[in-house]
């Protein structure tokens, strides 16, 4: 099984949850920032990707990359400064998800929140960046991937 991490990240928190994803998933498994996103991504069994909320909608690069991907299984994550199992975020996830090509399936989702006072900051704690359960998403995602 092989997988990809893709992230958009403008404070290093996403790229910091998108690192602590592929901590989840076997050794050599590539993370790039969108601008380094591969144009062919359909010899990954699954595709993580990454954003962080931009007027309650995935920022600009991440809803980019999120129109190039096609792939049987797409787990996206956010960092967002609403409450993650908030119906504005599952607004927020479901319109990240509708970006994708069709024929795209999504494998999971996972949320980080972020106090607002400290959303466009770069963080200063890795413990508010609720690493350890980034990196089970990832395992949990594969294992649903191997089990198809």
């Amino acid at each position: 099984m092989n997988a990809i991490v893709v992230y958009s990240s403008q404070t290093g928190r996403t790229k910091q949850i998108a690192q602590a994803v592929v901590s989840g998933l076997p050794e050599g498994t590539p993370c790039v920032s969108v601008d380094e996103m591969p144009k062919d991504l359909s010899g990954y069994d699954c595709v993580f990707v990454g954003f962080w909320s931009d007027k309650d909608q995935a920022d600009p690069k991440g809803q980019e990359a999120l129109r190039q991907i096609k792939n049987d299984n797409v787990a996206v994550f956010a960092t967002l400064h609403d409450d993650p199992y908030s119906d504005q975020a599952s607004k927020h996830l479901r319109g990240a998800v509708e970006l994708l090509k069709p024929g795209s399936g999504v494998i999971g989702t996972y949320v980080t929140w972020t106090d607002k006072d400290k959303y466009m900051q770069v963080p200063v704690d890795e413990s508010e960046l609720n690493l350890d359960q980034a990196r089970a998403f990832a395992q949990d995602t594969m294992s649903r991937v191997q089990k198809q």
